[in-house]
Formats: structure tokens, sequence, C-alpha cells
């Protein structure tokens, strides 16, 4: 087998979740129309995350009439798609939203030889806002005058760190590899491609490997040299229709099982996965899907109850479910999971998975949900809790990992957040915030302050405050009359106030504190409290 990287598409939403929270959906339901637009012209896609679409050139490209054509149908579907699903979520409110959300909802189409050259030609079609093609055989020339700090930028594509690193998927991770090679003076991925791979194995591990293909052009994962393991193809017939859903996402978890298990056994991990569904009435639903470092059996069935829920929504097939085939496409060499000295993964948070899922299988899985981001201005909102099988405990998501300190929310509070978030008004204590006279402070339209904060009442305690910093003023859905939000943010440092003590000298510096007050419709409210 030659070690070629393939020829790829790749379509990338850099801020998906931010576009799909604002027109009240989850990233995955509302991600679903884009890519049934693209498989209506590349019957099998890889979804790697919501916001990321990967599909090889070979086939598509012939049929239409070369890359340039597809580069051009396929962001010409993503478009329309883009436009649809807002349009059909809220009416002309949300085309309004829309209009609003215009940065969020810009996406890319990049076609390259390897994930990683698309990847950035997708970054360039986003800034120019249509496709960018990079002629064949020319990537590892094109590549070599891209910046290193564009493996942020396609995380979500070319995946985790390095395969068996716990944790590797997080953008910090990146971040700091990126910042050591600019500080080594290897700010492009030619400067990179120059030095020798056992140098960067020295350096950075398993990932050293993995930066010099992607420097050079190629694909992460070499062709597996020796013999391949016996081929494993796991299917499972059932005896009549399922109706369920859950019927067949438990049915399969055993298959999952023994699949990975067979394969860990070779000693190699499945990257690239083809599930098939198919009803009582032939009706099938096939959809290939891509983990970097390789598939765990609850990223299985992870992948599974996706596509299950997308085929149920928006095909409705008219029968049960009879069949399902899990067919591994790419294998990679299984290098492990090795614990980190000092943080990463432990025997606690292994032992805390495996008893989340045995609660979860036997009351539901309603009854465990795991926190997930979802981006707000308003700290509160910035976190949602959602069903634990939305998620692989074992690992999430490069698209879950937010790195909270780059701040994606114009007006979000910045890095770092606070410990003690009030959930709604109900559960704020009663504040008031007022100036040297006593009286409440006011702001008014343009944000100007009536006095500076003196002292701050909650219930029936006293605050002297002691610096503030602010207004910060957050306008929401300004669009909606119904929705539309107008408040401000105060920030504020405080000490607790001690009538009957004389020495003011010997004021109890623990009793300082930090805090969000916000006004809104008149009122103040306590919004946060730092540690």
């Amino acid at each position: 087998m030659l070690d070629t990287p393939t020829r790829v598409v790749v379509v990338q939403f850099p801020h998906w979740s931010s576009f799909a929270f604002a027109l009240g959906r989850s990233a995955r339901s509302a991600f679903e129309p884009i890519v049934r637009a693209v498989v209506a012209h590349a019957p099998l896609v890889e979804v790697t995350a919501p916001g990321v679409i990967v599909f090889a050139t070979r086939g598509p490209s012939r049929y239409v009439g070369g890359d340039e054509s597809l580069a051009a149908l396929v962001h010409s579907a993503v478009g329309d798609a883009v436009r649809a699903t807002a349009g059909d979520t809220a009416g002309a409110t949300i085309g309004s939203a829309f209009d609003a959300q215009r940065s969020h909802a810009a996406f890319g189409v990049g076609i390259a030889d390897g994930r990683l050259a698309a990847g950035i030609a997708s970054q360039h079609a986003l800034r120019a806002s249509e496709p960018v093609v990079v002629p064949a055989n020319e990537s590892s020339r094109w590549l070599a005058t891209a910046p290193v700090r564009s493996l942020v930028d396609c995380v979500e594509v070319i995946g985790a760190v390095g395969a068996g690193v716990p944790g590797a998927d997080d953008v910090a991770s990146y971040r700091d590899v990126v910042s050591l090679l600019e500080r080594l003076g290897l700010y492009r991925f030619g400067d990179v491609a120059a030095l020798d791979e056992s140098h960067l194995v020295a350096r950075f591990g398993a990932f050293g490997r993995d930066l010099s293909r992607l420097s050079r052009g190629l694909d992460r994962h070499p062709p597996l040299v020796g013999e391949p393991p016996p081929d494993r193809v796991c299917l499972l017939q059932f005896d009549g229709p399922v109706e369920s859903r859950d019927t067949v996402v438990n049915a399969v978890e055993e298959l999952a099982s023994q699949l990975v298990d067979h394969l860990g056994a070779q000693g190699v991990a499945m990257v690239r996965l083809h599930v098939v569904i198919e009803s009582d009435h032939g009706e099938r639903s096939e959809r290939m899907w891509y983990r970097s470092e390789g598939f765990s059996a609850r990223a299985v069935i992870e992948s599974l109850r996706w596509q299950l829920d997308a085929w149920i929504l928006h095909d409705a097939p008219t029968s049960g479910v009879v069949m399902v085939r899990l067919s591994p496409e790419q294998l990679i060499v299984n290098a492990g999971r090795q614990s980190a000295l000092w943080g990463g993964e432990r025997d606690g948070d292994r032992h805390a998975q495996r008893a989340v899922r045995r609660v979860a299988d036997m009351n539901g899985a309603d009854s465990v949900t795991v926190p997930a981001w979802r981006g707000d201005r308003d700290p509160a909102r910035m976190f949602q809790f959602v069903r634990s099988d939305a998620v692989d405990l074992e690992r999430r998501t490069a698209g879950d990992a937010v790195d909270l300190a780059t701040g994606e929310w114009r007006g979000a509070l910045p890095s770092p957040a606070p410990s003690l978030v009030f959930d709604s008004t109900d559960d704020a204590p009663k504040v008031r915030v007022l100036d040297s006279l006593g009286r409440a402070v006011a702001i008014d339209a343009r944000h100007a302050m009536s006095a500076d904060p003196a002292c701050v009442c909650i219930d029936d305690d006293t605050y002297d405050v002691v610096a503030w910093a602010g207004p910060w003023p957050v306008e929401e859905r300004w669009w909606d009359a119904r929705r539309a939000r107008r408040a401000v943010r105060l920030q504020l440092l405080v000490r607790q106030r001690h009538g009957e003590r004389s020495d003011t000298s010997k004021t109890d510096a623990s009793a300082s504190r930090a805090m969000v007050a916000v006004l809104e419709r008149r009122t103040w409210r306590l919004a946060a409290i730092y540690a």
C-alpha cells in the first residue's frame, strides 16, 4: 500500500455550536440537514464532529467534472442548507437572527491532498467566502508556506494530538505545541518538515511522528506494516422489526464491545467505521465515522445513536430495524493509553465512568446528566446538562473541548470563571448597590453610572466596595422584541463591614470576596461569586 494522502473535501464551520445555540437547537440536530445536503452529492461522508464534514473526492469529483466543480457544488448546497435551516426554525424572526449571527454561520469548503491541507484550505475559503482548491500533487509545497498556528484551527479535522494520549484532544494541547514550535523558530510547516522525524519524536513523543507526517503533506495514519488482522465485520440481525431506538442501541452495545476487544487483542484500533442500518422494508441508512485516536465501544454507540436519531427524524422509516452492520474501514496500531504522572485520567475517573454507565443502564439515560458547553454571555447559561449517552465519557470530542479564555462569545466574562453561579433570579440573593450617600447606583442609556459604588448590601450583610470594574453592557437578541435582553454587568471586590470593630487596620482580609452584579430592569441581582 502506497503511503500517499487521500484527496479530500473538508467542510468546516468554526463556530457551529454558537450558531446552533442561536437557533435554539442542539449542535447535532441542527447540523444534520447540512450533512444530508452534502450526502445528496457524495453518498458516503465522514462526520467527525458537529460542524465538520470530510469525504474523499474520488467518485464525486469525476461525476461532476473536476474538483473545482465539486467544490462549487458543495459550497452552494451547504449555503442553501444553512439558509433553509435558519428559515425553517422560526420563520422571519430567526431570519433576522441569522443575519445577526452571520459570522457564526460562516463556513469554508477546501479540497487538497490530506486532511490538514484540506482543513487549512477550508480556513482560507472561510475568509474568501468561496471554495479553495489546491491542485493535485501540490499540497506539500503549498502546505510548506502555511503557519504552524493553523494546527489550532484544524483541531477538529485532524483529531487529537496523539493516539493513546489521554486528554490530548484539548485545544490547549495544540496551543502548547504551537507555542513551543514558534519559540524554537519553526513558524511554518516547511520549517518543521526540514527536521528529522526522530528529533520530533524525541521531543513530542507520539505526536512528533504525526507532526512530521502532517508537515510533509501526509496523512497522520500510515498504512499498516505487517499482516492485517482477520476481517471483522459485525452483523446483528433481529428476529423481527424493532421499533424502539433504545432497544437497538442496547443490543448493539455488546456487539461494539466485542468488536473493539477483538481488534485490541490484535494490537490495532479502528479510526474509520462504516455503520449500516436497514429496516424491514429495505430502507437503509449508512454513514462513515472517524475518530483519529481510535473508536472505543462507547464512541461506537454514540455514533450509532446520532445516526439513528437523524434517520428517524428526517427519513421516517416505515418499519422497524432488522439489521445493523459495523465495518472497520481503517485500522491503526494501538499504542495503548499511558496514564499521566500528574493530571490526565486516573483510576477514579475510569471507575466513575463505569458507575455512570451502570446507573444509566439500570434507570435510563435520562437519569444521569453531564455538563456540556454551549456558549453564552451569561455564566449561568454557558453550560447545559445533557443526557449521559449524548457524550463519550471516555473521551470528549474535540468539539466539546472549549478554551474559555479565548472568549468566543463577545461580552462574556473573561477567565477565570466564577466558582458559584446562580442559575436564576429566584436563587440569587437580594442585592443593593449603593453610592457613598446611600442611594442606589443607576446606569443610564449611555452606560454612565450615577455615582461610584461604595457598598453592597446582600440580604442582611453589608460590604464595602474595595475595587470595581465596569459597567459592561450586555445586549442580546435585539432583533426579537419578545426575547430581547438589555443588562449591565459590574464586577466588584468587596470586604465585609464590621460595625463593632474600631481598628480598621485589623480588618480580616479573608472576608474579602469578588462578585458579579447585574442591573436588569432597574433591579440589581447577584449573578456570580468568585472563590
